[in-house]
């Protein structure tokens, strides 16, 4: 399923009604917004196919990115219906209109996202969805690859801490990404304002999970089992583009491997925070 600007004479504003056109109920919306060529795109789509949770729709979110992109999200939607591409133009700031005007969209039970460039381990939809059952947003570890392998989780926290969240609201701090975190559909829509453009000084996240932790009607949780990888731009801009990727392809064929999920959760368990 794919829907393009280069077809819409109509303009956004068409574009998104289709994105909001009530698709069939699954369990989980993942949210996959790119705006960058294709380099990556590939293995973080099969880390979602290959989750042991079935029951989801997959909708690639295009901002603007390169036609090379578009079309490559097309291939892989092809080979399976759960998945959708929705191509837009360049959006303000990351596109954040962008992935509300899928939402609205969904008719599922809980949300959760994952970077082009970053990969799941095939249990992460479930250890999401467990914890979802009790909370209306919850996180699991952060666990950053670095080059030459070293693997760390760096960022700690807790959301079910209330100073925690209390230090999110107030200060430039933030313990973990979209592609670490979910949340209740029903939540989302309980908010004033869903996903929208982030000030020039605030992180797109951040902004976005500010606006959860001032209802103080939500449950709030965190996990910690390792389940997802992240390879940080900020901690790979020494190599190109393409090694990231070489490296990303590597991780990729090993997300079944007992030792990396071993490796992973030793990473959590070396300090965990306080519950």
């Amino acid at each position: 399923m794919t829907s393009g600007a280069d077809d819409d004479p109509a303009g956004l504003a068409e574009l998104y009604r289709r994105a909001a056109t009530p698709r069939p109920p699954r369990r989980f919306t993942i949210l996959l917004p790119i705006i960058r060529p294709p380099l990556t795109l590939p293995y973080a789509v099969r880390s979602v196919l290959a989750q042991s949770e079935r029951d989801f729709e997959l909708c690639i979110v295009c901002d603007g990115a390169p036609a090379e992109t578009v079309a490559a999200a097309g291939e892989l939607a092809a080979g399976d219906e759960r998945i959708g591409v929705f191509a837009f133009p360049k959006g303000e700031r990351h596109g954040e209109a962008h992935r509300a005007a899928v939402l609205a969209g969904s008719t599922a039970g809980f949300v959760a996202h994952i970077g082009d460039d970053d990969l799941w381990l095939s249990s992460h939809l479930a250890a999401l969805g467990a914890l979802l059952e009790e909370a209306d947003f919850a996180t699991v570890p952060q666990i950053l690859i670095y080059p030459g392998g070293k693997m760390r989780h760096r960022h700690r926290g807790n959301l079910a801490d209330p100073a925690i969240r209390q230090r999110m609201l107030t200060a430039r701090w933030n313990f973990f990404g979209p592609t670490e975190a979910g949340y209740r559909l029903s939540a989302y829509r309980k908010l004033e304002i869903g996903w929208s453009p982030a000030p020039r000084d605030l992180p797109t996240d951040l902004f976005m999970w500010r606006k959860f932790l001032r209802d103080d009607r939500l449950r709030f949780v965190t996990g910690f089992t390792a389940s997802s990888l992240k390879f940080g731009t900020g901690d790979w801009d020494t190599v190109s583009e393409e090694t990231r990727a070489e490296a990303i392809a590597a991780y990729a064929s090993r997300l079944g491997s007992p030792l990396l999920r071993l490796r992973a959760q030793f990473a959590v368990s070396r300090r965990r925070p306080k519950r």
